[in-house]
């Protein structure tokens, strides 16, 4: 067996990685340039054959969302390659957990070769220095976790002296060509913000302000600066008045950088969240303001009495009607009646041509009343083809026990016993190094610690996902609660929202009033 495996050709990708930090740090140490000539000397040594270079040029090792990553795991799975070789295992990720599954785990499981060249590592012929790597994987992630802390607080200083260090420059504003992280006045859209503040003051709606803005063919924010879109629609061209108010509510126009309002969940998650207003870093008198202090404060003291004047209805169909043409969500629209300005009608109008009305959709409606009554009218026809309970109660089974929900709970809790059983393999191999003088007392209590604080992270979570998964079971197997939702269900002679948003996809209008209705499921066995 061991000679078969030997003799056994090999095609490998090699895997090359360099990250923000690595950039600022000793380049020519871990360039990619250096990596690609490291490894190819060496397959040439080795008699491998090197298929293709997998190549992440300024991406973090702290999670495998990279682009040469995907197409390395791609060409894993389709049995293009069956070796991956890496100059150390820092340049395959320095996230513990995640390298450890593919390095201990995915690898293997896929008849992966994989060679860490100045870790001494190859799957082929072990060494021992396996027993090294979940240290080694541990202290990768210590330093990403030091990086990172040492970027934020880099980042965070120059905002506090008014550099501007965030992603997207705000429309207005141009980087400087003399220093990237100043603010410039550009000459092309400022005037237009400046515009819009005097629309605003002179009691336009945003809505009306967005429809001029169209009108004169001037490109809204995103697409002017040419951001990449994930989809483009008909309306991708065209101002919106959600983002006239969001122009309305910018600090920047009077001067003030606002800056750290967002962080990441965690180190590993691209997710973010907002922070309270006392953490964010304000600077006054940063940037060049486009507008005066009191002309900001009176176009947005307005916008709250207006926002406290009109009250907020929640319509039973809203979010579910959509116009056919376009595929907008249709607003609901209070028309008042010409003979009697008291009497107030409900309206479903579609949204793209409520707001733009310059041939982008045409006019699209429906009274909410008659709406209502035709969608339940049409559930209550459907109930009545199902007069035995029993045939319901199997459709009730069939649907819950197609959820999603216990798999995730399942799947989830499998992921932490996992994460679990490869914490306790490296805190069992730092005692070994303790034992044998690779690790000083210091350092030893500093990881197992580190360690210890992760398992009783997961602990805590399995305790709280065996709960869910405990009464998900009771819920599929519990008779008297299934009983009671088929009696209210069969017997239901009016739907609130949320039971309609359970049975109904969406409801499509079309311009002659012809209304179609997607449910979520097919009750009479049908698609």
């Amino acid at each position: 067996m061991v000679d078969y495996l030997t003799k056994q050709t090999y095609r490998a990708g090699a895997y090359l990685r360099l990250s923000i930090e690595d950039k600022n740090g000793n380049v020519e140490s871990i360039s990619i340039a250096n990596q690609r000539d490291f490894i190819k000397e060496y397959a040439l040594k080795n008699n491998i054959e090197i298929y293709d270079y997998y190549v992440d040029d300024g991406c973090s090792g702290g999670n495998y969302d990279r682009p040469g990553f995907k197409r390395l795991i791609n060409d894993i799975e389709n049995g293009i390659i069956n070796c991956v070789i890496t100059k150390d295992m820092s340049r395959l990720g320095r996230e513990f957990i995640e390298t450890g599954n593919y390095v201990f785990k995915y690898f293997p499981e896929h008849n992966i070769r994989y060679i860490a060249i100045l870790d001494n590592y190859d799957t082929l012929n072990p060494n021992g220095s396996e027993d090294m790597l979940p240290f080694k994987a541990v202290i990768n992630d210590m330093y990403l976790k030091d990086i990172s802390k040492k970027i934020k607080s880099v980042r965070h200083n120059m905002m506090k002296n008014g550099d501007f260090v965030s992603g997207t420059v705000p429309y207005g504003y141009k980087r400087s060509e003399e220093n990237s992280k100043k603010l410039v006045i550009d000459e092309y859209a400022a005037p237009i913000v400046s515009k819009i503040f005097e629309m605003k003051d002179n009691g336009k709606t945003e809505g009306m302000i967005a429809r001029y803005l169209t009108e004169q063919g001037i490109l809204p924010p995103d697409v002017y600066r040419g951001k990449k879109l994930k989809r483009t629609t008909i309306t991708t061209n065209l101002w919106k008045a959600s983002t006239v108010k969001h122009l309305l509510q910018n600090e920047n126009y009077i001067g003030t950088l606002i800056q750290g309002k967002y962080e990441k969940v965690s180190l590993k998650s691209k997710k973010k969240r907002l922070l309270s207003k006392n953490k964010w870093i304000v600077k006054k008198n940063a940037i060049p303001a486009l507008i005066s202090n009191e002309l900001f404060e009176r176009v947005n003291s307005s916008k709250r009495k207006n926002d406290i004047r009109h009250r907020k209805y929640d319509y039973l169909l809203k979010g579910l009607v959509m116009c056919a043409d376009c595929g907008c969500t249709m607003s609901v629209r209070r028309v008042k009646k010409q003979t009697d300005s008291e009497v107030v009608t409900p309206i479903y109008l579609c949204r793209t041509y409520a707001t733009y009305r310059n041939g982008v959709c045409s006019m699209h409606y429906y009274r909410e009343e008659d709406l209502n009554n035709l969608v339940l009218d049409q559930i209550k026809t459907i109930l009545l083809k199902y007069s035995k309970v029993e045939e319901l109660a199997k459709k009730y089974e069939n649907v819950l026990n197609t959820s999603d929900i216990l798999r995730e709970y399942t799947t989830a809790f499998h992921h932490l016993q996992s994460k679990i059983i490869m914490i306790d393999k490296a805190i069992s191999d730092l005692y070994k190094d303790k034992a044998s003088g690779v690790l000083s007392t210091e350092e030893f209590v500093g990881i197992k610690n580190e360690l210890e604080k992760d398992r009783r992270e997961c602990d805590v979570k399995i305790s709280v996902l065996k709960t869910s998964i405990s009464e998900s079971k009771n819920l599929l197997t519990d008779e008297k609660t299934k009983q009671k939702y088929i009696h209210d269900f069969f017997g239901a002679k009016s739907f609130d929202k949320e039971m309609l948003k359970t049975l109904i996809n969406k409801i499509e209008i079309k311009e002659d009033k012809t209304v179609k209705i997607f449910f979520n499921f097919s009750l009479n066995g049908g698609n």
